[in-house]
């Protein structure tokens, strides 16, 4: 299923979609998931902190949001609020009003 039960994981290097993004092994090995389509790395921020991730958010980074969006809450990471989510798209919303003034 996917986030919200109609939507698959997506990859977030080209956005076709993807069975899973990662595989988990015993002793808690993880081996992230090519994509078939461009054969890159499915979802690299399945291995990265999240402080990592927000920052590449706040560098307006594509592959940040389609992890957040689409592929995020198919692990849960308890420690993450949805605030920071929030804040996420508020930024996007004074970012691309900030870009409409400048014209």
């Amino acid at each position: 299923a996917g986030v919200w039960g109609f939507l698959k994981m997506i990859c977030v290097e080209c956005g076709e979609p993807v069975n899973d993004t990662y595989r988990l092994f015993e002793g808690g090995v993880i081996r992230v998931t090519r994509c078939e389509s461009c054969k890159q790395v499915a979802d690299r921020y399945v291995e990265h902190e999240f402080v990592i991730i927000f920052l590449d958010l706040v560098l307006h980074k594509h592959q940040a949001y389609r992890h957040i969006l689409f592929n995020r809450l198919e692990y849960q990471e308890r420690f993450v609020s949805g605030r920071i989510i929030q804040l996420a798209f508020f930024v996007v919303l004074l970012e691309a009003y900030h870009k409409t003034q400048m014209r």
